[in-house]
């Protein structure tokens, strides 16, 4: 499936089929191709510091893995030496800025896709330019961090733009190196974006995979994500991200931590915080036969403290970004 193809392509993702449709839209041309990126997230700090380590510990503490939700880039190349961005998640906003020379001002959302392939035109890859049209289709709010997974796929987009899998193109260890060179972030997430197996964690070096067993025995272990939401009224970013956490109540945060204590007493086995610090997000392991009660519990802990219902997403071990048109 090419990304000329895609808008029209019925049996696609329909989250493809719009990033596609928005890019033509914009520039008026077909994309050349689709990347999609996996979220990434740590097996981290324990969200729930007092428990015992048997219950209250995540699994292999500071392995990554890739989540089963996705960014998504259009690209096309230019040879003009330009960056023109798009977002499908700020609509209002458009970027068009050079990728050698004087650094232009880049919006807050592109601000970090920008500096990843300014790093690549220094390095000879996309010195040409690129249309691009981005979606991150989850909130920040839900404690996913999205930099990693984006600057990836950008990467990797304008790089297949260019170079194709020609002897000319970046390998995925050389664009890692490149990025961790140029934009500060975590590395570990970044490897996890671009090397993930399906099932499997992924040693913070990148050298290693290991299968992330269910705490059962069964074959898939089940992972659900318990996001809090903020009271009416507290929060002051409308596009409801994390970084409006510090001026959250003090109430949000101590419903987050006492959720997770009840979902680990009602039956999972773990509870940690996906990011390299505490968030609104907490990550729980538990058996697929405890998850109706976990997440009952969960669920009845916010609503005790008259706090709005969390929000509770499935997460699955995904593979690695991939090309999908």
């Amino acid at each position: 499936m090419s990304g000329a193809d895609l808008a029209r392509r019925a049996t696609a993702d329909p989250l493809l089929r719009l990033l596609a449709h928005g890019f033509a839209t914009t520039y008026r041309r077909p994309p050349e191709a689709v990347w999609r990126a996996p979220y990434a997230f740590r097996a981290g700090t324990p969200a729930v510091p007092s428990a015992a380590p048997a219950t209250g510990g995540p699994p292999w503490a500071g392995w990554c893995a890739a989540a089963g939700h996705y960014v998504d880039v259009a690209v096309a190349p230019r040879a003009d030496g330009v960056l023109r961005c798009a977002s499908l998640n700020h609509p209002a906003e458009a970027a068009e800025l050079p990728l050698t020379g004087p650094a232009g001002r880049a919006p807050d959302w592109a601000a970090r896709p920008y500096a990843a392939l300014r790093a690549l035109a220094a390095a000879g890859c996309g010195r040409g330019g690129a249309d691009l049209h981005l979606n991150a289709p989850l909130p920040g709010a839900v404690g996913l961090p999205v930099a990693e997974p984006l600057e990836c796929a950008v990467a990797l987009a304008v790089a297949d733009a260019h170079a194709g899998r020609g002897p000319g193109a970046p390998s995925r260890n050389r664009l890692a190196a490149l990025l961790d060179a140029a934009v500060p972030g975590d590395e570990g997430l970044r490897r996890a974006v671009l090397f993930a197996r399906a099932g499997h964690l992924l040693a913070p070096d990148g050298s290693t995979h290991r299968p992330l067993h269910a705490p059962d025995g069964a074959p898939d272990p089940c992972l659900l994500l318990l996001t809090a939401r903020l009271p009416a009224g507290t929060d002051p970013d409308p596009g409801d991200s994390i970084a409006a956490a510090p001026a959250a109540p003090a109430a949000g945060a101590a419903g987050l931590a006492a959720a997770a204590r009840a979902a680990l007493d009602a039956g999972a086995r773990s509870a940690w915080w996906p990011g390299a610090r505490p968030g609104r997000g907490v990550l729980l392991l538990l058996p697929a036969h405890r998850r109706t009660a976990v997440r009952a519990a969960a669920v009845a802990s916010f609503r005790r403290r008259d706090l709005p219902v969390p929000r509770v997403l499935r997460i699955t071990l995904a593979a690695a970004a991939r090309r999908e048109g």
